[in-house]
């Protein structure tokens, strides 16, 4: 967990327990810290302020922010509850409307894959990053694959809330980014067999990559603690027809995910197709380690 992620579980914590003004006081000490967030610091103190009986305070933190550069996706201005009363002040339409004049810019830019090949690769392992992170960071945490004889591939999305913030949550976007960095491979990696694999937000993209089957045909997949609902998933019977395989693995002590995670292994397994599941003794959303080396113990959910 980064210094800035730390934080910002602080805030959730204390909105959670409708603690506002204690809230507000850490995101806006968080300021001078976290300058490379500071799109997301402003729309935490916006909704701290709207939610506090201040929405003309909040716009104005958020026109400040948006003055020095920043922006947010349209659905988070939009769609957020707690800014409703904001969208009512005079002069939010406006900042709407640079704002996502800025966000439709972002979401075009392309990042390329990262890539790293062993002397003498036997499989190729593409990782799809998760929420709020990038494909540094996932790079980082899979490279135990490369002395495994894994071609290493991460994948970053273009979908952005914030300047600094990606996730998938339009899958449709998200199968054309994996599309266009699979096509963006060196010559010959292509034929090596293909193992798919994301954590959170990733871990359902790479699901969904495994159940479709293409680009690539994955053969197997890995998911850790995927942020997936039943109603997500497409049927998996093309991956069962084409032998695809995998594991699901899921922190004992994840009561973020979990449930939805377990209700989507179960549907896939009725439907027939052949996946694994791992317990991980005393992992949570937050408390993942820093690799997927040495997940001990395994369990089945429940029937």
């Amino acid at each position: 967990m980064t210094d800035y992620q730390a934080v910002n579980d602080t805030v959730l914590d204390l909105y959670g327990e409708g603690r506002y003004s204690e809230a507000l006081d850490v995101v806006d000490a968080a300021a001078e810290r976290f300058p490379d967030r500071s799109a997301d610091l402003a729309y935490q103190a916006a909704c701290l302020l709207a939610v506090t009986g201040r929405p003309a305070d909040a716009l104005a933190r958020l026109v400040a922010a948006e003055t020095n550069g920043d922006w947010w996706h349209p659905r988070l201005l939009l769609e957020d509850g707690d800014l409703a009363e904001v969208r009512e002040q005079p002069g939010f339409g406006a900042l709407l409307e640079r704002s996502t004049v800025r966000s439709d810019v972002a979401q075009a830019e392309v990042t390329a894959p990262l890539v790293e090949a062993p002397d003498d690769p036997h499989g190729l392992l593409v990782v799809l990053h998760g929420a709020d992170q990038t494909a540094a960071e996932a790079f980082a945490r899979w490279r135990a694959a490369l002395d495994a004889g894994f071609v290493l591939v991460a994948v970053e999305s273009s979908q952005r809330n914030t300047p600094s913030y990606r996730s998938w949550p339009d899958p449709v976007i998200g199968d054309r980014d994996v599309a266009r960095a699979y096509r963006a491979l060196p010559e010959g990696y292509d034929g090596l067999p293909l193992v798919v694999a994301g954590f959170s937000a990733g871990g359902r993209q790479a699901l969904r990559w495994a159940l479709a089957g293409a680009p690539g045909r994955p053969n197997a997949f890995v998911v850790v603690a995927p942020a997936v609902s039943p109603d997500r998933l497409p049927d998996p019977v093309e991956a069962v027809a084409r032998g695809c395989t995998g594991v699901v693995l899921l922190g004992d002590s994840d009561d973020d995910v979990g449930p939805d995670a377990e209700a989507s292994y179960r549907r896939l397994r009725t439907r027939g197709w052949t996946c694994g599941w791992s317990g991980c003794p005393g992992w949570g959303t937050s408390t993942r380690p820093t690799s997927v080396r040495g997940c001990g113990g395994s369990s089945r959910p429940r029937a």
